[in-house]
C-alpha cells in the first residue's frame, strides 16, 4: 500500500501545480514507456480537464486510466479512476452512464475491502439516482450503503487506512432521512391525486345514474301523456255520441208529441164522435204531457253537461299534475346538465394545460393523437449553471421552492406568446418551442421569451446578491429545424418532441455562457431584422462538429 500512497501523493501534487499545462502533460504521456507512468498521467489529465469543463477529454483520459489500472494489482487505484470517469460523465448530464461507472467503481472498491470508496461510490451514485428522479432506488442505496458501513464500523483501520464511520454514517443517515421524506412526499401527493380522480369518477357515475333516472321518468311521463290523450280522445267520442243521442230522442219526442197524437185524437173524435170541448180538453191535456216530456228532456240534457264539466275539469287536472311534474324533472335534468357542463370545462381545462389545443380536441374526439412531422420548429433549452452548488448549500425544501419559483415565472412569461408551448421540465432544465403549424412562422415570440428569462434571473440574482443569498444563472439555447411531435403513454398522456433539432438546441445551451441567449445559423436567419445578434463565429459542438453560433442581445431598433 505504500506504493499506493506514494503515487496519489503524486498526483495531487501534480494537480496542484498551476504552471503546469494540459500540453505539457499530454507530450509527457506521449513519450512515456512505463504502465505505471502513463496511468499517472492519464489520471492528471482528466483531473485537470475536468477542472476546467471540459468533459469531453475529462472522459477520454479517465477511461484511459481505467484500462492502465485494470492491467495492474492496484484495485483502489481503479476505483478511483473508475470515480474520476463518472464525475466526468454526470458533468456531461450522461446520468445513466454515470451510473454505470459508479456502480462498477463500487462493486471493486466492496471486493476489496476499500471503505472510503465504496461509501463515496455510494453517495455518488445516490446523487446520481435523485437526478434520474429515481427516488426509490436511491433510497435503497442509502439503506444499503448504511448497512454496508455499519458492518464494517468495527474495524478501525483498513489495510493502513484510518476508516471514519462515524461521521460517514451520519452523512449516509441524513441522506436516507431526507430520501424518505421525499419519498413520503410523493406517496401522499399521489394518494391526494388518485382521491380526487376517484372523487370525480364517483360524481360522473352518480351523474350518470341520476341522468338514467331522470331519463326513465321522462319516458313515463311521455307515456302517461298519452294514456291521457287517448283518454281525452275517447271522452270527446262519447260526448258527441251523447250529444247526438239527446238530439234523436228530441226529436223523436217532437215528432211523437205533435203528429202522433194528433192522429190519436183525430181518430178517437171520429171513432166515438166526441164533441169539440171534449176534443179540445184532451187536446189540452196531451199539451200539458208534452210540455212535461220537454221539462224531463230539459233536465237530463242539463246533467249530461254538468257530467261532461266534471269530465273535463278531471282531465284538466291530470293535464297540470302532468305538466308540473314534467316542468320539474325537466329543471332537475337542466342542473345534472349544468354539473356534467361544469365538470366536462374543468376536465377541458385541466387537459390543455398538459397538452397543446389542436392535440387536446383530438384526444377528445378520437381517444388517440397521431404523431406529426413539423418543418419549422424552434426549440429552446435552459440548464441553471450553479443547480449543483446550491443543492449543497440549501435544504431539499428550499431547493425545490427556488427552482418552482423559476419555473412559474417561466410559464408565466410564455403564457403571454400563444405559438409557444412548453414541453417539459428535465430536472434543474427547462423545454419548450414553437411553430407547430401547418404554414410558415417566425421563432420571434420564442427569442422574446428567451431574453425575458435572462432579465427575469438578472432581477433575482441582484436582490438575491443585495440579502447574501444563493442564486441561479442560466444558459439558455435555440435551434430552428424540422420535429416530430405526439402524444406517448396510456395514463399519463405526455407531449413530447423528437429529432436532431432538439439535440442541436441542447448543443447551443451547452456551449452558451452564463446570461446569454444563444442561437445557431438556423434560427438567425429567421429573426435576424427582429433582433440585434453577435456572431460568434464557428465553434464545435458535441457529436455535431462546427456550427455557427449568435448572441442575441436585444430587440432591433432598441437604444442601449
Amino acid at each position: 500500500m505504500l506504493r499506493y500512497y506514494t503515487s496519489l501523493l503524486f498526483l495531487f501534487i501534480a494537480a496542484g501545480i498551476s504552471a503546469q499545462s494540459v500540453q505539457v502533460l499530454e507530450q509527457q504521456l506521449a513519450s512515456a514507456t512505463t504502465r505505471a507512468e502513463k496511468l499517472d498521467l492519464s489520471y492528471q489529465l482528466a483531473t485537470t480537464y475536468l477542472s476546467q469543463g471540459n468533459e469531453d477529454k475529462a472522459i477520454q483520459y479517465s477511461e484511459q486510466a481505467i484500462e492502465l489500472a485494470k492491467g495492474g494489482n492496484d484495485k483502489a487505484l481503479l476505483v478511483s479512476a473508475y470515480l474520476l470517469n463518472g464525475k466526468a460523465y454526470y458533468n456531461d448530464r450522461e446520468y445513466r452512464k454515470a451510473a454505470a461507472k459508479y456502480k462498477n467503481g463500487l462493486d471493486y472498491a466492496k471486493a476489496n475491502g476499500e471503505i472510503e470508496l465504496a461509501i463515496e461510490s455510494y453517495l455518488e451514485l445516490i446523487q446520481t439516482s435523485k437526478r434520474l428522479r429515481d427516488d426509490k432506488k436511491a433510497a435503497r442505496l442509502a439503506e444499503e450503503s448504511l448497512t454496508y458501513l455499519q458492518n464494517n464500523s468495527n474495524y478501525k483501520k483498513i489495510k493502513g487506512r484510518e476508516v471514519n464511520s462515524r461521521t460517514q454514517l451520519a452523512r449516509i443517515d441524513k441522506e436516507k432521512e431526507n430520501l424518505l421524506k421525499e419519498k413520503e412526499r410523493l406517496a401522499q401527493e399521489m394518494q391526494r391525486l388518485e382521491q380526487q380522480i376517484g372523487g370525480l369518477q364517483s360524481s360522473q357515475a352518480q351523474l350518470s345514474k341520476d341522468n338514467s333516472r331522470l331519463s326513465q321518468q321522462n319516458t313515463s311521463l311521455n307515456e302517461k301523456q298519452e294514456v291521457l290523450l287517448q283518454e281525452k280522445e275517447a271522452a270527446e267520442e262519447a260526448k258527441e255520441a251523447v250529444e247526438e243521442q239527446v238530439n234523436k230522442q228530441k226529436l223523436a219526442v217532437e215528432r211523437m208529441s205533435k203528429k202522433q197524437l194528433e192522429t190519436q185524437l183525430v181518430a178517437e173524435m171520429r171513432a166515438h164522435k166526441l164533441d169539440s170541448i171534449e176534443a179540445i180538453r184532451k187536446y189540452e191535456i196531451v199539451e200539458l204531457q208534452n210540455a212535461q216530456l220537454r221539462l224531463n228532456q230539459s233536465f237530463y240534457i242539463v246533467g249530461v253537461i254538468v257530467l261532461l264539466f266534471l269530465l273535463a275539469g278531471v282531465l284538466a287536472r291530470m293535464f297540470y299534475v302532468r305538466y308540473r311534474n314534467k316542468q320539474t324533472a325537466n329543471e332537475l335534468l337542466a342542473e345534472k346538465n349544468r354539473t356534467i357542463a361544469e365538470e366536462r370545462e374543468r376536465s377541458d381545462e385541466l387537459l390543455l394545460n398538459i397538452l397543446p389545443a389542436n392535440i387536446a380536441n383530438e384526444l377528445k374526439e378520437t381517444g388517440k393523437a397521431k404523431a406529426r412531422k413539423y418543418s419549422d420548429v424552434t426549440v429552446m433549452f435552459t440548464d441553471f449553471r450553479n443547480f449543483t452548488r446550491m443543492s449543497e448549500v440549501l435544504t431539499p425544501e428550499q431547493l425545490v421552492r427556488e427552482l418552482d419559483e423559476c419555473f412559474k415565472a417561466f410559464d408565466d412569461i410564455i403564457s403571454q406568446y400563444s405559438d409557444v408551448e412548453k414541453i417539459k421540465t428535465i430536472g434543474d432544465a427547462y423545454m419548450c418551442a414553437s411553430g407547430f403549424s401547418d404554414r410558415k412562422t417566425l421563432p420571434v415570440n420564442i427569442v422574446k421569451a428567451a431574453l425575458q428569462f435572462q432579465s427575469y434571473l438578472e432581477d433575482v440574482k441582484l436582490e438575491k446578491r443585495r440579502k447574501g443569498l444563493p442564486y441561479f444563472e442560466a444558459r439558455i439555447g435555440l435551434h430552428t429545424g424540422p420535429v416530430v411531435a405526439g402524444v406517448v403513454g396510456s395514463r399519463k398522456f405526455a407531449y413530447d418532441i423528437w429529432g436532431d433539432t432538439v439535440n442541436t438546441a441542447a448543443r447551443m445551451e451547452q456551449k452558451c455562457e452564463v446570461g446569454q441567449v444563444n442561437i445557431s445559423q438556423g434560427t438567425y436567419q429567421n429573426i435576424k431584422y427582429q433582433f440585434d445578434c453577435q456572431y460568434r463565429g464557428r465553434i464545435e459542438a458535441k457529436n455535431k462538429g462546427m456550427i455557427e453560433m449568435y448572441y442575441v442581445l436585444r430587440p432591433a431598433n432598441v437604444l442601449v
